[in-house]
């Protein structure tokens, strides 16, 4: 349980460096990339949380 709510917790941190890039027209590869990584994060803790 501890581990889902860290991996939460460093899905919003790549969430807000995504944010981040994309405010600051950094290239889209690395926007995307972050917002994927972001989004895997946040999923998986989520399929933790639940189960």
């Amino acid at each position: 349980m501890i581990l889902a709510f860290v991996m939460l917790f460093t899905g919003g941190l790549l969430a807000g460096g995504a944010w981040s890039f994309f405010r600051g027209r950094k290239p889209w590869w690395a926007t995307t990339l972050l917002s994927l990584l972001a989004l895997a994060c946040i999923g998986i803790s989520l399929l933790r949380i639940l189960s």
